[in-house]
């Protein structure tokens, strides 16, 4: 469970999250949509330890990682996945290189099972002939992949996704979200997906929240979010402006 208690986020004097407060009970595959620099991503990068608020608590599973110290820290983020934006790949590693990077920064040297955690994650999105392909030699939805693979190497409890279908073809978002909803539902994890993409919110998640002024609106169902006749449709009919 991540309990977020009356958070703030200032930058450059400008409050981006502002008395924000969420409950995301295990097992939850929530989507957060909302105009350009509303904070969507700053609260994921907040939920993963990145940053810390100015004020506020962030519990997960009862524990506040906003007064942890780094070693307490990086335990809690071995358990959280995050797939950024940009994939944010390793480009003088090799794919397989990129995927065992999490295990060996957790202190894992036992060279065989990472080799089987890399394999096994690899084959999970449909990766499994690009050990040693260079991300240079991959396509964005590719890439996609691969930050995936590498965001699951330590088998995470939470997985946080940041645009996860941006700037690909219909196609490649198809694919990308088939796996979010199988890995939902193979794996059982709880789910924080920031995206403006349609399709995605209505195919990967169960409850929608939209950020409006630093806080939440209170969420609708990918059912009652086409009817509501509210902020909600008129976002998801295009009246509002978003790159990410």
């Amino acid at each position: 469970m991540i309990e977020i208690k009356d958070i703030w986020k200032t930058y450059d004097d400008k409050p981006v999250i502002r008395g924000l407060s969420l409950t995301i009970n295990t097992g939850d595959k929530i989507a957060i949509i909302g105009p350009s620099g509303c904070g969507k991503s700053t609260l994921l990068r907040l939920i993963m330890g990145l940053h810390r608020p100015d004020s506020g608590s962030i519990c997960v599973d009862g524990a506040d990682i906003t007064t942890m110290a780094p070693v307490e820290l990086k335990k809690v983020r071995d358990r959280i996945g995050m797939l950024f934006q940009s994939a944010a790949l390793f480009d003088s590693l090799t794919v397989s290189e990129n995927v065992a990077f999490p295990l060996v920064e957790s202190g894992v040297n036992d060279s065989q099972l990472i080799r089987s955690i890399v394999d096994e994650k690899l084959d999970m999105v449909e990766m499994g002939d690009s050990h040693f392909k260079d991300p240079a030699e991959l396509s964005g939805g590719q890439r996609k992949r691969i930050g995936l693979a590498r965001a699951l190497a330590r088998s995470p409890q939470i997985m946080l996704y940041d645009e996860p279908t941006t700037g690909l073809d219909p196609i490649l978002s198809t694919n990308i979200e088939n796996l979010i909803v199988k890995l939902n539902d193979q794996l059982h994890v709880t789910s924080v997906v920031v995206t403006h993409q349609i399709s995605t919110i209505l195919r990967t998640a169960d409850k929608i929240y939209m950020m409006r002024d630093g806080q939440l609106l209170p969420p609708e169902t990918p059912e009652s979010i086409q009817t509501a006749g509210n902020i909600y449709t008129t976002f998801i009919n295009g009246g509002l402006d978003d790159n990410g």
